[in-house]
Order: C-alpha cells, then sequence, then structure tokens
C-alpha cells in the first residue's frame, strides 16, 4: 500500500481544454487511484501527503507560490511562463525547485531560465505525448479545425483601451486574411469532412467534471481524424501521440509569451504559417522528429516517481 496518496492538477478558473487534456494524460500515467489539485492553490493544499504530478503552464496566481510541504512534486512537462516569472522566481522559489530538481520542463524556454538560476533542468517534453489511442476500430476521416488562428482575432477590453482601439484595425485585417488563406487550403481538400471547433468554453457553464469530460471528447475527435489544424499546442501534441496529422499554424504568435511555449516542442509537430499552405501537400506534413523516445522517457519518470512510495 503506498504511504501517500497519488495526484494530478484541476484548474477551477482555467476555460481553456487544453489544461485538462494535460491531467488526462497525467491520470492515464498514475495509473491508480488518485485526487486532484487546483493548480492556483497549492500552497494552501489541505489535504493528507501527496505525490504529485506537477506538469503545465505556471500560474495564474504566482504570489501562491511555492508549494506547502506535504506535496511531494514531479515537475515535469513544466511550463514557466514570462508573465509569472519574476515571482515564481523569488528567493523561496528557486531555493524550492533546487529542493525538487533536476526540473522536467515542457520547453526549452522554461530549461534555460531555470538553469541561468543555478537549478538544475532539462528538456522532458510534454505529458500528452504518452497519450495513447486506445480504439483504433475505425478509420481517421475529415479535418477537425480546433481553435486554429483564434488568439489573432482581437478583441476589445477596458485596458489601454485607446492604444487597443487604435491597432484593432490593423490586426483585424491580418486575422481576416489568414482566415482566407485557411478556409482556401481547406476548400482544396475537399471532399473531406470539416468540423470546426474550439478549444476553448464558456466556465460559467461548466462544472470541473464537465470541463474534464469535454476534454476527452476533444481527444476522442483527434483521434478519429485525418488531419487536424490549429494554433493551439494541447491540440497539436495530442494529434502527434494518437497518430493524427497536424498543421500548427503560427500567424500572430510572435509575443514571447507564445513564442516561449513553442520553443523545443514546435519540432514534434508541423508548423507553418497561413501564406505557406497553397502550395502544401498532405504528404508534405511531417514533423522534424519522432516523439516515441519523448514518450518513453516521459513514462518512465512517472513509473520511477510513484514507485519510490511502495
Amino acid at each position: 500500500m503506498n504511504k501517500n496518496q497519488r495526484g494530478f492538477l484541476s484548474y477551477s478558473k482555467s476555460n481553456n481544454l487544453g489544461d485538462y487534456i494535460q491531467s488526462i494524460a497525467a491520470k492515464e500515467l498514475i495509473g491508480k487511484k488518485f485526487i486532484n489539485v487546483d493548480r492556483e492553490k497549492l500552497n494552501i493544499y489541505p489535504g493528507p501527503s501527496l505525490n504529485l504530478i506537477m506538469n503545465g503552464w505556471f500560474m495564474e496566481n504566482s504570489k501562491n507560490w511555492p508549494p506547502t510541504k506535504n506535496i511531494k512534486p514531479l515537475i515535469i512537462s513544466f511550463h514557466l511562463n514570462p508573465t509569472a516569472k519574476k515571482k515564481m522566481l523569488s528567493s523561496s522559489g528557486i531555493e524550492y525547485f533546487k529542493k525538487h530538481e533536476p526540473i522536467g520542463c515542457r520547453d526549452t524556454y522554461t530549461q534555460k531560465i531555470l538553469s541561468k538560476r543555478g537549478i538544475k533542468a532539462y528538456f522532458s517534453g510534454c505529458l500528452t505525448l504518452t497519450l495513447q489511442n486506445k480504439n483504433k476500430d475505425y478509420k481517421k476521416e475529415g479535418i477537425l479545425v480546433m481553435s486554429a488562428l483564434e488568439r489573432m482575432n482581437p478583441k476589445i477590453s477596458m485596458n489601454n483601451i485607446f492604444i487597443q482601439l487604435a491597432k484593432f484595425p490593423k490586426k483585424y485585417y491580418n486575422y481576416k486574411k489568414s482566415k482566407r488563406k485557411l478556409e482556401a487550403f481547406i476548400s482544396d481538400q475537399k471532399p473531406l469532412k470539416v468540423i470546426t471547433k474550439s478549444q476553448i468554453v464558456d466556465i460559467t457553464q461548466h462544472t470541473e467534471q464537465e470541463k474534464f469530460l469535454l476534454a476527452q471528447k476533444q481527444l476522442d475527435m483527434i483521434s478519429k481524424s485525418k488531419l487536424v489544424i490549429t494554433s493551439r499546442i494541447h491540440t497539436a501534441l495530442p494529434a502527434i501521440s494518437l497518430g493524427t496529422k497536424v498543421i500548427f499554424l503560427t500567424d500572430g504568435l510572435d509575443h514571447i509569451n507564445q513564442k516561449s511555449r513553442l520553443e523545443g516542442l514546435s519540432d514534434y509537430f508541423y508548423c507553418c504559417k497561413t501564406s505557406d499552405l497553397s502550395n502544401l501537400k498532405l504528404n508534405e506534413i511531417l514533423p522534424k522528429k519522432n516523439h516515441e523516445e519523448i514518450s518513453k522517457n516521459l513514462t518512465e519518470k512517472v513509473n520511477q516517481f510513484f514507485s519510490q512510495d511502495k
């Protein structure tokens, strides 16, 4: 019998099913009884000793870092976003990372940031590359367009509203231009069936459990598609692991907050801009690197982590 409970992350405030897909990958690797812990409240976790897979994007409430002492973490497939870097790399934050090094980093950006602070870190890739296609009794068909170019579509908020209004026409023009090129490419692929979905959901309309179910439904759709077109990492990586061709569109992802997440990972799925689509053939859609070694190493790391507490 294990001494500690086993855990994975949940995200009560997240509207992105990509977060839940990462935790589904963690759950499948744990394989036994487990509990979920809110990523943004790890510093006040009140439960018993917990072995926790700590993967994914960190974090919205960076002032809540580091986690409480009764969490024993496996920090793997970990992304330290530039928006949270300063607070998470406080003296107490660095001390926490060093206590639990080496840190498995989802991207090489995070690896470099931690290494510069004297923290032992390595590129682990993402846990979603371990997902397995459990049902192969169907023929892959159609194109799934999942949140492609979604971030390009400009929206106006009250923050710096005059600057946003000034930039809106150009941003909207670029979005429509990229969208037309994508639509032309999809039209050329007929008679393939096309399904368009978003990875983003309304959190006011769904419970935590429902969001996990929606994430699983998204994975099922990815696994049954012939081609996935997306601008979301956690649509692209699951597609690769589930044996589905993927085109990752990089239009509008030039900001450091986006580029940092792609460093190292983009080798594992086919990336291009919509301007490249006009000459693209389906047989040319291949990643630079095979994900199988990454998947094997991740599985071994997780198994080793939990075997230590038997």
